[in-house]
């Protein structure tokens, strides 16, 4: 992954609106929360929705790749999943695995914008993930996927529901993900984009033409220095006139 600032050499607009993913961006995704949570959905499909053991991943995978969200997934594969319930089981035990990272409220902490957390993972839950990582003073809210409502990332609907709800502009706004699909669309409305590479990127099997069509900077983890070597123009802040 070359890219280091797509805005080398020219003058880069002014950001006054962050959005950053939660999952594996917020905290370590090999911290083992994820696959905690792959296990709770193995468990709900299993309990609450009777898929046979050992058949939920095959279900599950296909209907995920197609919708994007795991909720979605399974109500487009027939199944009756009751919302409150599915959230509160997906995301039990939490507290087990999201721990304050120094590092990363260090750099939240130094960004002069207003900051918001744009997932697919609802608003309570995600509100919970921010809390136990000692980190939620930081964002002016969460939008997830019951401001979303039928859509979700990466669908166009979901970032314009993000838009509209931190009344920003496309042009003035930077979205931090792990996911290239995500920032594909991120960029297409307008925004800039950085990728924090990791897990995800890979799994997407990201080439270096993705990164060339819709990244701006590629970071390797949520630390001041990283982030001020590749997008250093996070820190020049002001008032834009749209």
């Amino acid at each position: 992954m070359t890219i280091d600032n797509r805005y080398a050499g020219e003058e880069p607009p002014i950001i006054d609106c962050l959005l950053f993913d939660l999952d594996g961006r917020l905290y370590a995704i090999a911290n083992g929360y994820e696959q905690h949570c792959r296990d709770n959905l193995w468990r709900y499909m299993h309990t609450h929705l009777g898929v046979p053991e050992g058949q939920q991943e095959a279900i599950w995978r296909p209907l995920f790749q197609q919708y994007n969200q795991s909720l979605r997934a399974l109500r487009a594969g027939g199944f009756d999943v009751q919302q409150e319930e599915y959230w509160d089981c997906l995301r039990a035990g939490a507290e087990h695995y999201l721990k304050p990272d120094p590092q990363v409220r260090a750099l939240l902490k130094s960004l002069p914008q207003e900051k918001w957390v744009f997932t697919n993972c609802n608003e309570k839950h995600a509100t919970h993930a921010l809390q136990l990582l000692g980190i939620e003073d930081q964002f002016k809210g969460v939008i997830g996927a019951d401001t979303m409502g039928k859509s979700c990332k990466p669908e166009a609907a979901a970032f314009d529901a993000a838009l509209h709800r931190t009344s920003s502009h496309p042009r003035y706004t930077a979205m931090v993900e792990d996911s290239v699909k995500n920032l594909r669309t991120a960029k297409s409305l307008g925004m800039t984009t950085v990728l924090v590479a990791g897990a995800t990127t890979h799994e997407e099997a990201a080439t270096q033409s993705d990164l060339d069509a819709c990244v701006d900077a590629v970071v390797s983890q949520l630390i001041h220095k990283d982030f001020q070597n590749k997008v250093p123009q996070l820190w020049r802040h002001g008032q834009v006139q749209i």
